[in-house]
């Protein structure tokens, strides 16, 4: 099963990215104009797809896709989406733009921070035509019919070029990656602070925006629907400004990045209480070391 049912328009896309299930999130609005928010890996489109289908949405039918940022478990897809979705507009922020339309320094990018081996897992995303996005600048509004309107909102802090969206009439916060990661299995919250541009002061800016909006719920790509938004919020400021303090003091100690990131994923493994830690748990952990790190480096 692909899709589960948030609201009685909203669903929850399971992307089952590297073929496991509750790690990438996309979601799913459904009425008159159904709107994608994020797409996930390019590896994994056909599973987007997939819980189209499950819900009884045509491809033809989507009107707005969303990728909230340019990264690849977010927006990767998109391009091959767009080939089954021939009528849809994306919505994305205007500093993305250039790489959507020409993904190949992000593939570059990826590929020096990832390795070419978890590169080619993440699969590559195809050029989108110029004249098929629609920029957003700080905010805009988006009809997504049947009386439902959506603000977006520019977010920075885990990438410049984020955005996330308020169902305005539910309250309800699509928060892309402005909010730390917390699997299923794991239960513990990993903060999302990847290189190049990962800035912690614009992060809690962000939060402090998106807390205005007072949403009654959270529906967090990384992974699912959360009820206790106080927590989240509170939790992912808390965790990102530690993990900036206890990487900065480990670096002066002269410990390398990846001595640094095998404390940081002892550290979670042990408050999980868990022998070990799946893959791409720690390489979304030794991913947030190496943000933190350029973040320090470049003096904050």
């Amino acid at each position: 099963m692909f899709a589960t049912k948030v609201s009685e328009r909203v669903f929850l896309l399971d992307t089952y990215a590297f073929g496991f299930p509750g790690v990438v999130g996309a979601y799913l609005i459904k009425g008159s104009k159904p709107t994608l928010v994020d797409c996930g890996y390019a590896s994994s489109y056909e599973n987007v797809l997939a819980g189209l289908a499950e819900v009884g949405v045509m491809p033809t039918d989507v009107k707005y896709v969303v990728p909230t940022h340019v990264h690849m478990d977010h927006a990767g897809a998109t391009g091959r989406l767009l080939k089954e979705m021939p009528n849809a507009q994306v919505i994305a922020h205007e500093k993305s733009v250039k790489h959507l339309v020409d993904p190949t320094r992000l593939i570059e990018s990826v590929t020096k921070v990832f390795g070419e081996t978890l590169a080619s897992l993440y699969g590559a995303p195809v050029p989108i035509p110029a004249e098929k996005i629609t920029a957003v600048g700080e905010e805009m509004s988006l009809d997504l019919g049947g009386g439902l309107t959506a603000t977006i909102v520019h977010s920075p802090g885990h990438a410049p070029h984020q955005i996330s969206m308020i169902l305005d009439r539910t309250k309800t916060l699509l928060t892309a990656d402005a909010v730390g990661v917390v699997y299923p299995w794991l239960k513990v919250m990993i903060p999302t602070t990847p290189p190049p541009s990962f800035n912690l002061t614009e992060m809690v800016a962000s939060l402090r925006t998106l807390r205005q909006a007072t949403p009654v719920e959270l529906l967090v790509p990384h992974f699912g629907v959360r009820k206790d938004t106080d927590w989240y919020f509170d939790n992912t400021i808390q965790r990102a400004t530690d993990w900036v303090e206890k990487v900065r003091s480990m670096s002066k100690k002269g410990m390398t990045p990846d001595e640094i990131s095998e404390v940081m994923v002892q550290g979670i493994r042990s408050e999980a209480r868990l022998q070990s830690l799946e893959l791409y748990a720690q390489v979304l952990i030794k991913t947030s070391v190496m943000g933190i790190m350029n973040y320090i480096d470049k003096g904050s």
